[in-house]
């Protein structure tokens, strides 16, 4: 099965390293579905700037790295376009530890937070529930994960992945009232050169 990120979250981390990038591979999948959700136009050419602008103190970002995070932003475009739940975030594997797991899930939320306000400046402007759905989502970004727990390791497993299915369909909710809203103005056909 090919992963829908094109690359592992490892992978994803040793070429954003690689290429000198501070972000996580969370907070690039976050910003870049922020982005998306607040009705970007999935196109490289106006995301690839504000990626630059938050993940790279406004550095362009290597041929290659360019081309991976461009094809990112294509399959997460079209993850949520399927509307179907099928989309996913970009975070470690089930095999990495549960601090290091819930660390990446809040970096994320609180990327795709960033990327939702960069293009929704005024939510008085979006539905009560998109505004419920960022508040919850901004509650995600609250999680002490240094704090202890008295569950066992299942319980916390399951709390963390019913979290991350909670983030999901906030996601999908911002996404459906908004991102398709407003990408759903018609695409002008100028042809670039």
């Amino acid at each position: 099965m090919s992963s829908p990120f094109l690359l592992s979250y490892d992978e994803w981390m040793y070429k954003l390293d690689q290429a000198y990038v501070m972000a996580s591979a969370a907070e690039v999948h976050g910003l870049i579905a922020g982005l998306l959700s607040a009705g970007v136009e999935p196109d490289a050419q106006q995301l690839l700037p504000v990626l630059h602008d938050f993940l790279n103190d406004g550095q362009a970002l290597p041929t290659e790295l360019k081309q991976q995070v461009t094809s990112l932003i294509d399959s997460t475009a079209a993850a949520l376009a399927k509307n179907d739940f099928s989309f996913a975030l970009l975070l470690p594997s089930d095999d990495d530890s549960l601090p290091e797991r819930l660390d990446a899930m809040v970096e994320w939320t609180q990327a795709f937070l960033v990327g939702f306000a960069v293009q929704q400046t005024d939510l008085s402007l979006v539905s009560a529930d998109v505004r419920e759905a960022l508040d919850q989502l901004t509650e995600v970004t609250r999680i002490d994960i240094h704090t202890t727990d008295d569950g066992s390791a299942e319980e916390n497993d399951e709390a963390y992945f019913l979290v991350l299915e909670h983030i999901r369909i906030m996601v999908l909710a911002c996404y459906t009232e908004v991102g398709q809203k407003f990408s759903a103005r018609p695409v002008s056909n100028k042809t670039l050169h």
